[in-house]
């Protein structure tokens, strides 16, 4: 039997899967998608190949779990971005800023490599699913300042800060293009 470095037997699971997600994300991250094989990941991990079918059945669930962790974390900074900011306009500043920065940081750059992934298309729409929730800031905003249709209107808001995440990834300063951003939001192309 082997050995488990963990209280239970469940944590010791728990541990080892997230340590072949950190893996399949680093190894995503320095070698893109033809790089994450069960080999590579596994001896990133320092695990044995067969371990990482005890997790994953398949080099698609890997990256739909990369994917998932990754979104995670990326609310949960946007989300401590935003506490304790006023309500309405200070929030979308801070959300701009944030996503802006955080772009700037590399933590978007794993979303690039995942969306050339060819994942069956259930896969896609679970993980479309939760990269829409992480509008929910911005909906939340666009409320507290009196949008008649926020669910349109963030569709819009994900255009332009989608613009604003390529122009960062191709070296723009984010500073710059932050404030770029929150002024075509808050005041359009001609104002």
């Amino acid at each position: 039997m082997p050995k488990i470095s963990a209280p239970t037997v469940a944590e010791h699971r728990a541990m080892q899967r997230a340590a072949l997600v950190r893996a399949g994300e680093e190894v995503l991250l320095a070698a893109g998608l033809a790089g994450v094989t069960p080999r590579s990941v596994c001896e990133r991990a320092g695990m044995s190949r067969s371990s990482f079918y005890d997790y994953f059945a398949t080099k698609d669930d890997l990256l739909v779990a990369i994917a998932i962790d990754a979104i995670e974390r990326w609310d949960a900074e946007i989300e401590d971005a935003l506490a304790g900011i006023e309500p309405g306009l200070p929030q979308l500043r801070a959300f701009v800023d944030a996503t802006m920065a955080m772009t700037a940081e590399g933590k978007h750059a794993l979303a690039g490599v995942l969306r050339e992934a060819d994942l069956s298309p259930s896969r896609l729409e679970d993980l479309m699913t939760l990269h829409d929730a992480l509008l929910r800031p911005v909906l939340r905003v666009l409320g507290d300042v009196g949008v008649s249709e926020p669910q349109r209107a963030a569709v819009l808001v994900e255009g332009v800060l989608g613009a604003g995440i390529r122009l960062v990834s191709h070296g723009t300063d984010h500073r710059v293009v932050a404030d770029d951003v929150y002024r075509m939001l808050t005041e359009g192309l001609v104002s």
